[in-house]
Parts: structure tokens; sequence; C-alpha cells
């Protein structure tokens, strides 16, 4: 267990990168943030939103599987079994702390000090309710698009913390973890980036902060130990 630390360490820290930079600048998230490239953003951010995140999960699986050094029958099982646990239980965790916490997303205070609509006002409405204020809002608003007022509808809930980093973390790590680097660098490297990616559009796109980054990241590292943990002892992965 102490070689896949040190073996993870690294894209940890990689990881931190992005929202300990936010951190360390003082950056908040503005209309003013948007630009030509945040469009291309949403794009990622889609590829960990329901119902897309199934079919990447299922790509991504099916990959794994190619991946595997021994593709028997047992194997495939354990390993969907192992994949499906780390993801939903990622999940399952990220909801919970959401109903405890009830932090306000970014583009939530934004809007609460440019409407003067108070942030607690606002999560008091039923989910219906949030998406039809957000609806009225931003009709033909030149200020915030028609594809980023349209995600704000269906993303009302709490912020921390962000289940899209959650999402994609967890898999780069299990595709670090689980899949030999040296013999399948391309793959673990795109999922790395994609995952940096899924970062950052979350913050761009006003529905995350720094914090909930973080904290989402620490899990899917985590997440991704204890996945590695029972590869080993389900002999997914050589020892």
């Amino acid at each position: 267990m102490g070689l896949v630390i040190k073996k993870t360490i690294a894209i940890l820290a990689i990881f931190l990168v992005v929202p300990l930079v936010i951190i360390a600048i003082n950056w908040h998230w503005q209309p003013a943030s948007l630009n030509d490239t945040s469009k291309y953003l949403f794009v990622v951010t889609e590829t960990a939103s329901f119902p897309w995140a199934i079919i990447t999960s299922t790509i991504l699986f099916l990959v794994f599987c190619l991946l595997l050094p021994s593709k028997t029958k047992k194997r495939i099982i354990l390993l969907w079994l192992l994949l499906v646990s780390a993801i939903l239980s990622g999940q399952t965790i990220k909801s919970f702390l959401k109903s405890q916490t009830a932090e306000s997303r970014p583009y939530v205070l934004w809007m609460a000090k440019e409407f003067n609509i108070s942030n607690q006002q606002f999560y008091s409405k039923s989910e219906s309710e949030r998406k039809e204020l957000i609806e009225q809002l931003f009709k033909n608003s030149s200020t915030i698009p028609s594809w980023l007022s349209n995600h704000w509808q269906n993303e009302t809930g709490f912020a921390f913390p962000s289940g899209h980093t959650l999402f994609a973390v967890t898999w780069a790590f299990l595709a670090l973890t689980l899949l030999k680097f040296k013999q399948h660098y391309v793959i673990v490297s795109i999922t790395i980036i994609w995952s940096i990616l899924i970062e950052i559009s979350r913050l761009y796109l006003g529905m995350h902060s720094p914090i909930d980054l973080i904290t989402s990241i620490l899990i899917a590292w985590i997440i991704s130990l204890i996945s590695y943990f029972y590869a080993r002892k389900w002999h997914i992965v050589d020892k």
C-alpha cells in the first residue's frame, strides 16, 4: 500500500494545483470570467454530468476491461463491482456532505447580489421554483449565455463538495492505480488531463469554489487507495 501512495502522491499534488492557485490569486467567479473557451469547458463538464456520465463510465469500464491482463469472467465481474462501488460511494459521500453543509454555489452568490435576492431565499424554494427563477432572470440575457443558464437550471443544488470533480478524479486515480502506467501511459494521461479540465470547468462555470474541489480530490484519492487494496485482494491487479 505504501508503494501505491507514493505512486499517486505526485498526481494528487497536480490535481490540487488548480484550486490552490485560485485561492492564492484570490479569484472569484464573475460573468466577466466567461470567454470564447467557456463553451468548450461546458462540453467537457457535460461528460461528468447525468446522464452523460453513465456513457463516460461505460466507455472507461470497457477500456479497463480491454487492458486487464487476464480477462477471465470472474476478473471482469470483480472489476465491474469494484469500479461501480468506487464511483457510487463517492457520489453517496458527496450527496451526504451537500445536505449537511448547504453551501451556496458561486453563481447563486453572484445572482443574489446582482438581483437583490438572498441565497437563503433562493435555496428555500423548491427545485422547480429555482429552475423557473433562473430561467426568468436570464431569458434573453446579454450577460449569461443560454447554454450556461440551462446548465444552472439543472444544477440548483448545494455546492460542497464537487460531484463532477469527485467523479472524474476518482476515475483518474483508478486508472493510475489499476493500470500499468508504463504500458498504458496514453490512456492514464488522457484521463488525468480530462479530470483537470473538469476541475477548471467547475470553477469557470460558476459552480464551485476551490475548497469544493480540494475536498473532492482528497475523497477521490482515499477511495482509489481503498479500491486498490481490494483490487489486490481480489487478484484484479498483480501484487
